[in-house]
C-alpha cells in the first residue's frame, strides 16, 4: 500500500510517523526545499498542480491525501479521475471558502453566527452597522491562525477592506462565547464513524496555544457528533474531519469552521488515545475499518512558537513528550508541540500553566 500526500508539513510528518509499523509506503510532494516530512521520506519538490508530478502520483500511489486544505482543488479533481483521493475535491473546495462553508453548515441545520458576503466598501458599511455585537471581517480564502481577518470594532472601513484583500470577503458577527471547542472525527469508506472527545482550545493572538482533552459534557458531545455526521454524509467524506465550535453563554454550540484534515487540536491523541488522529486518518483512507477510540486520561497539548527552547534547562513533568518539527525559527511559526498526560485534570492544568511560563 502506497499513500501520496500533497504537502510535506508537520501534519504529513506525523501521518508518516503513525504508520511506519504498518508497512505503508509514502510519496510526499511539497514545493519547499526541506519540509518536515523529509525526515522520513525523500519529498518530491514540486508545485501541487504540476501535471507530470500528478500523473506520477496517480501511477505510483493507491490513494492520495493532503496535509493542508489550500491545495488547488483542480489538482485533486485531476487526480480523482485516476486514483482514490481522500478527502475528495468537493469537500476541500467547500472548506477553502468561508462563504461556501457557512452555507453548508446552514444546509445541515448547524448553528452559525450571522454573516454576509462582502464585495465592496458599501456592503461592508451596511453589514457593520447591522451587526450590533461587533464584527470580524475575513478573507473568504487562505485564512488560518488569525491571518487575513480584522476586528471591525478597532479598524476603519477602508483599512479593513484593503487589509483583507479588497474582494471576496465575508463579515461575521462576533459571538459572545465562554469556550472554544473542537470535535475530531473520522469516517471510513463504508460510512462508519468514530470520535474523540471534545477538546477545549485556547488561542493567543489568533494562534492555537493549548488544547485540553477531554471536555466532558455528554449532551454537547452527542450534538457535536450529530453535526459531524451530517457534514460527512453530505460530502461523502472519508478520513479525519475537524469542526471548530464556539460554546455560547446558553451552552449551545455554534460552528466556526471546519478542517478537512488532521488538526492541531488533535496532536494530543498521539500520547493521549489508543489510536492517534494521524493513524486513524491513514487507516480510514486505505480502506481499513475504524477502531473504537479510547481516552482514559487527561491530556494537554501546547504549541511551541517562534523559538525552540532549550528543554535541558527546564524542570520537565513526568509523562510529557516533546515533538520537534525540525523547522527553522520564525516569528509565530509552529515549531513543535508538547503533550502532557495526567489522571488528575487540576494537576494537568497546573503543569501546563507552569510549563507555559517557561517557554513563552
Amino acid at each position: 500500500m502506497k499513500v501520496g500526500i500533497l504537502g510535506g508539513g508537520q501534519l504529513a510528518m506525523m501521518m508518516i510517523q503513525s504508520s511506519i509499523k504498518d508497512n505503508i509506503e509514502f510519496m510526499v510532494v511539497d514545493p519547499s526545499d526541506n519540509p518536515p516530512a523529509n525526515r522520513y521520506v525523500k519529498c518530491i519538490k514540486s508545485e501541487f498542480d504540476n501535471i507530470e508530478m500528478l500523473n506520477r502520483l496517480s501511477r505510483e500511489c493507491d490513494v492520495v491525501t493532503i496535509d493542508f486544505e489550500n491545495v488547488p482543488s483542480s489538482a485533486l479533481k485531476f487526480l480523482e479521475n485516476k486514483v482514490d483521493v481522500h478527502p475528495n475535491s468537493k469537500a476541500v473546495e467547500l472548506c477553502q471558502d468561508r462563504l461556501k462553508e457557512k452555507k453548508l453548515f446552514e444546509e445541515c441545520k448547524i448553528p452559525v453566527t450571522k454573516y454576509n458576503k462582502i464585495d465592496n466598501i458599501d456592503s461592508l458599511r451596511i453589514s457593520k452597522e447591522s451587526f450590533t455585537n461587533g464584527s470580524i471581517l475575513k478573507s473568504r480564502f487562505f485564512g488560518y491562525d488569525g491571518k487575513n481577518q480584522v476586528d471591525m470594532d478597532i479598524t476603519d472601513l477602508k483599512t479593513a477592506f484593503e487589509a483583507c484583500g479588497g474582494n471576496k470577503l465575508i463579515i461575521e458577527e462576533k459571538v459572545s462565547f465562554i469556550k472554544e471547542l473542537s470535535l475530531i472525527g473520522v469516517r471510513d469508506k463504508k460510512g462508519r464513524t468514530a470520535f474523540y472527545p471534545l477538546v477545549e482550545n485556547n488561542h493567543m493572538n489568533g494562534i492555537l496555544h493549548t488544547s485540553i482533552a477531554p471536555y466532558n459534557d455528554n449532551q454537547l458531545q452527542e450534538t457535536a457528533q450529530s453535526y459531524h455526521n451530517l457534514l460527512t454524509d453530505k460530502m461523502n467524506y472519508v478520513g479525519v474531519l475537524v469542526i471548530e465550535f464556539f460554546l455560547d453563554e446558553q451552552n449551545k454550540l455554534i460552528a466556526n469552521e471546519m478542517a478537512p484534515r488532521v488538526h492541531n487540536s488533535g496532536h494530543w491523541t498521539i500520547e493521549g488515545a489508543n489510536i492517534s488522529q494521524f493513524r486513524a486518518h491513514i487507516k480510514s483512507i486505505i480502506g481499513e475499518e475504524i477502531s473504537d477510540i479510547k481516552v482514559d486520561k487527561y491530556a494537554a497539548m501546547m504549541n511551541i512558537l517562534s523559538i525552540m527552547p532549550d528543554f535541558t534547562m527546564l524542570d520537565f513533568p513526568d509523562l510529557a513528550k516533546i515533538h520537534d518539527y525540525g523547522k527553522t525559527e520564525r516569528k509565530d511559526r509552529k515549531l513543535g508541540h508538547i503533550t502532557i498526560i495526567d489522571e488528575d485534570k487540576n494537576q494537568l492544568l497546573n503543569r501546563i500553566k507552569e510549563l507555559g511560563k517557561s517557554i513563552i
